[in-house]
């Protein structure tokens, strides 16, 4: 999982993009371009998952789950380098196969923008919002930096230009899904001497899917009225209830995230499939029973009607 960073061994392990995955196993799919599977029974094992496909190191890249039902994966930018070597727009869609098995990897159309330092957010319909970065790695100093965030559409394939942010997110910023479907971004600098460059200060960012065709108007909405049970285990089936005039809702998953140095590998998106329960505007949900793929945890369930997310309720996923 070493990188050939100019640093060495200083840098050539930092940040790894590791995934909790089915079978007590581990998938690491980054920074490095060799690519490894490490499982957790006994005294553990360590094997080779390819690599990522032509694409060279990644350090400092986000990579998010965007679908853990399938093992998809998103990644996204980077460097050969920790610093003061230029990023990349390379952009790859990762699919884990099975444990301990060579990954398949899809090179995908660039980002419009080379990023390192920035952020990857996987959101309810399964775009991922990817904001800050800079083109060319520099701790601590708002240079070359990228203030147009991207969209991500596992659909089309294709990154699509968003409304500009004014405060560079570089190093040491974090961007987390909110459970209205915002995205809050902040952070970035945060060194004793950095002044300005220190940016003690967050966003709120609205996806396009929160407002209608004008992009000015707010987009009619679900609303879940009713859960039967905030505490579920994996696998198991439990009841929701919409309000009125929300037929045929899609239903996704996603666990809370934890950020730091473009890492968020707790977050993970969990693509729901739903039945008509008893009555109008009512649904019966199976979690998916694999506990590697629908981690333990607290996560947001979202509805979605129109490709409109829900405010998500929150629940916890139990053993």
């Amino acid at each position: 999982m070493l990188t050939a960073d100019a640093q060495g061994i200083f840098r050539q392990d930092n940040h790894a993009w590791l995934f909790a995955w089915s079978n007590a196993s581990v998938f690491q799919a980054g920074p490095s371009k060799a690519m490894n599977w490490y499982t957790m029974k006994g005294t553990g094992t360590t094997k080779a998952a390819g690599f990522r496909g032509t694409d060279d190191d990644a350090m400092c890249g986000p990579a998010v789950m965007y679908d853990a039902i399938a093992g998809k994966i998103l990644a996204v930018g980077g460097s050969i380098n920790y610093q003061n070597t230029t990023a990349t727009t390379n952009a790859n869609l990762i699919t884990i196969n099975g444990v301990n098995t060579t990954a398949t990897v899809e090179k995908l159309p660039q980002m419009t923008d080379a990023r390192i330092f920035g952020n990857s957010v996987v959101l309810p319909d399964g775009t991922v919002f990817i904001v800050g970065g800079q083109a060319l790695g520099n701790p601590f100093y708002d240079n070359n930096s990228s203030l147009i965030p991207e969209l991500w559409s596992p659909v089309t394939k294709q990154f699509t230009q968003l409304a500009i942010g004014p405060t560079p997110r570089n190093y040491h910023s974090i961007a987390l899904l909110m459970p209205n479907g915002t995205v809050f971004v902040g952070g970035g600098g945060l060194c004793g001497s950095c002044g300005i460059r220190n940016h003690f200060d967050g966003q709120l960012f609205s996806p396009p899917y929160l407002f209608q065709a004008d992009g000015v108007t707010p987009a009619v909405r679900p609303i879940i009225t009713v859960i039967s049970t905030k505490t579920m285990k994996v696998g198991s089936t439990f009841g929701v209830t919409l309000a009125a005039g929300t037929d045929n809702a899609g239903w996704a998953m996603i666990r809370m995230g934890s950020s730091t140095h473009t890492i968020n590998t707790d977050q993970r998106r969990a693509p729901l499939t739903a039945v008509p329960g008893s009555s109008n505007d009512t649904y019966v949900i199976t979690l998916p029973g694999d506990p590697g793929k629908l981690l333990p945890g607290y996560w947001y369930l979202f509805a979605l009607y129109n490709g409109v997310p829900s405010t998500a309720s929150i629940v916890k996923v139990t053993l």
